[in-house]
C-alpha cells in the first residue's frame, strides 16, 4: 500500500468521525430546556451572627419547587420548608404560592400571612391572619426583627421555580427606601414598634404560642 493510498484512507475515516448525520439530526430535534423563575431572597436580622437565626438555611444554593407546591416559612423545622431559629417567629409565619395570571405568561406569586398571633408587612403594607397580596418584582417582607428582600427573576417554565437564599449584611430597607425606620420590628398590632409605644412587652417580643406562654409564666 502506497503512501498516497494510506493518506486517502485516513481522510475518509476522519470525515466519517467528524460528520455524523444521525447525531446532527438528534441535536436538532432536542428540546430547548426552559429557564426557571428564580426568587432570590436576601435575609437579614440585626443579631444574625450572635443568635444564628439562619442556621437552617442553605445559602447560595438554588432549591427547586414544583409550581403547584406551597412553600411555607416559619419556626417549625419539621412542618415548614424554610425555618428560622427564633422563638419570636410563629411556627408557621407565611406562605409563598405560585399562580398564573390570565394576561401574563410567566409565573406569578402571592404571599399569604398564616400566623394567627403575629403580623407582618410587605413593602410597608401590614398583613393580618390570612391576608395575602401578589408579590411584586421586588418586595421587602418584615416580621419581628426579620427583613427579607425578595427579588423575582422571571423564567419560561410554568412547571417549577427556584428559590435561592443570600445573607445580607445591612438592612434591606436601606436599599428599598421604605419610609419606616429600619430598626423598628413589626409587632402583633401590624404597625411598627415606634408607633406602638404603649404596647405590652409581650407584643414587642413577637408572636407567642401556648407552650411559650407557659414558659414565661
Amino acid at each position: 500500500m502506497t503512501l498516497e493510498s494510506d493518506l486517502e484512507e485516513y481522510c475518509s475515516i476522519a470525515k466519517q468521525e467528524v460528520f455524523n448525520p444521525g447525531e446532527m439530526a438528534s441535536f436538532e430535534d432536542a428540546e430547548t430546556e426552559e429557564t426557571l423563575t428564580c426568587l432570590r431572597i436576601q435575609v437579614y436580622h440585626p443579631h444574625q451572627s450572635a443568635k444564628d437565626v439562619f442556621r437552617h438555611l442553605q445559602f447560595h444554593r438554588k432549591l427547586r419547587h414544583r409550581a403547584e407546591d406551597t412553600v411555607l416559612f416559619g419556626r417549625d423545622a419539621k412542618a415548614c420548608d424554610v425555618s428560622f431559629y427564633d422563638t419570636r417567629v410563629s411556627r408557621s409565619q407565611f406562605a409563598l404560592q405560585a399562580f398564573r395570571a390570565f394576561e401574563r405568561s410567566e409565573l406569578c406569586f402571592e404571599i399569604k400571612h398564616v400566623s394567627k398571633r403575629g403580623s407582618m408587612a410587605v413593602n410597608g403594607l401590614p398583613l393580618q391572619h390570612l391576608h395575602k397580596v401578589e408579590l411584586p418584582e421586588k418586595a421587602l417582607v418584615r416580621f419581628s426583627d426579620f427583613q427579607l428582600l425578595i427579588l423575582k427573576e422571571p423564567g419560561e417554565s410554568r412547571d417549577s421555580f427556584e428559590i435561592v437564599f443570600e445573607p445580607c449584611a445591612a438592612p434591606p430597607c436601606q436599599e428599598v427606601g421604605e419610609g419606616v425606620p429600619c430598626g423598628s420590628p413589626v409587632v402583633d398590632s401590624g404597625f411598627h414598634s415606634q408607633e406602638c409605644a404603649v404596647s405590652a412587652s409581650v407584643s414587642l417580643r413577637g408572636p407567642l404560642e401556648n407552650d411559650e406562654r407557659m414558659l414565661i409564666k
